[in-house]
């Protein structure tokens, strides 16, 4: 697997890349309003362009030079690396491209920081064998009522496992 930055052509293509893993991902464990929200809210042009402006890095991830994943990052509050987005496609899965992202951005020297659902025990069976670990809860309130509940999970280069295929 590759990680590269993206490039014009990749933001283009967000969107409809995102949108189905985030219906599979999501689709059992947040109301289909809160689904499509989040995605204007991420992945839309206009929101891209704003997270560009706010510091936030996209990156493309490969396999065999098709895109099979996308993470994006920023830095935390706290001086470590904020993971604020790691989705692979259902056919990368389970070949260790998640723990690839980790150890790419521990080379940094930083500690990842990152929100995940409570709900989505896929990635947090991801995240906990790599050696992350949780902080805390968090409750973001969206419009409309809508509310993320979050684990707030840190990992430590030191506790970094590289053994998820995730």
């Amino acid at each position: 697997m590759k990680i590269k930055p993206f490039e014009k052509t990749d933001y283009d293509n967000l969107y409809s890349f995102m949108e189905p893993l985030w219906k599979e991902t999501y689709g059992k464990i947040l109301p289909e309003k809160q689904i499509d929200f989040l995605l204007g809210h991420y992945f839309s042009a206009d929101a891209v362009k704003e997270f560009l402006g706010k510091g936030y890095r996209y990156f493309r991830l490969e396999e065999d030079g098709k895109l099979c994943g996308v993470t994006v990052i920023c830095d935390g509050s706290d001086g470590s690396i904020y993971l604020d987005k790691l989705y692979l496609a259902e056919d990368c899965r389970g070949k260790g491209y998640a723990a690839e992202v980790f150890s790419y951005l521990l080379d940094s020297g930083k500690d990842i920081t990152l929100n995940v659902n409570q709900k989505n025990a896929r990635a947090i069976k991801c995240y906990t064998k790599n050696g992350f670990t949780v902080e805390r809860e968090e409750e973001i309130v969206l419009e409309d009522g809508m509310i993320n509940k979050d684990y707030v999970m840190r990992l430590k280069a030191e506790n970094f496992k590289g053994n998820e295929k995730e």
